[in-house]
């Protein structure tokens, strides 16, 4: 009987990392989803021209920075060196899909009046800040879940960690 026990909590544990990565990366992606559309507008408006964003490529969006959440979200409850490949890997991938996207616009960004190149950087300056924020939030959302899934305080590190993050 204890080996049907201690199995049970072994995939009680795996089932829990699971939804705690599930729900990190979903946290992050409607979250910092959020915030590149709303930065995407406001680098349309700087640039002079015409925001005409819809909330089906705003769902798009979330829904993409979902995924790109998942290494991240996924290496939540590992050993810190694996956490922070999880966290590089989800900054490049997103990096590479912001700048990628940011190419896209360029010619309005080049053609935006010159008043408004100051507006123009400190907005490129806060993709940036996007990028590097969006593993960080998943992660930390995922270890919270995680901590409140397996019921221990916030303190106390888990599985796996030698200390809490």
């Amino acid at each position: 009987m204890g080996k049907l026990s201690e199995r049970g909590g072994r995939l009680m544990r795996v089932a829990a990392t699971a939804a705690a990565a599930a729900g990190g990366a979903l946290a992050a992606g409607v979250v910092i989803g959020m915030t590149a559309r709303l930065l995407m507008s406001a680098i349309t408006v700087a640039a002079a021209e015409e925001s005409t964003f819809t909330a089906a490529g705003t769902a798009g969006v979330m829904m993409v920075f979902t995924v790109l959440a998942v290494p991240a979200a996924v290496t939540a409850v590992a050993p810190a060196v694996v956490r922070v490949a999880g966290r590089w890997v989800t900054a490049a991938v997103t990096g590479w899909g912001m700048a990628t996207n940011g190419f896209a616009d360029g010619a309005a960004v080049i053609l935006a009046p010159d008043s408004r190149m100051s507006l123009i950087v400190v907005i490129v300056v806060a993709f940036g800040a996007t990028v590097v924020a969006h593993g960080m939030f998943a992660q930390f959302v995922a270890r919270r879940l995680a901590e409140r899934l397996a019921g221990a305080p916030a303190t106390t590190p888990l599985p796996g960690t030698t200390a809490p993050a």
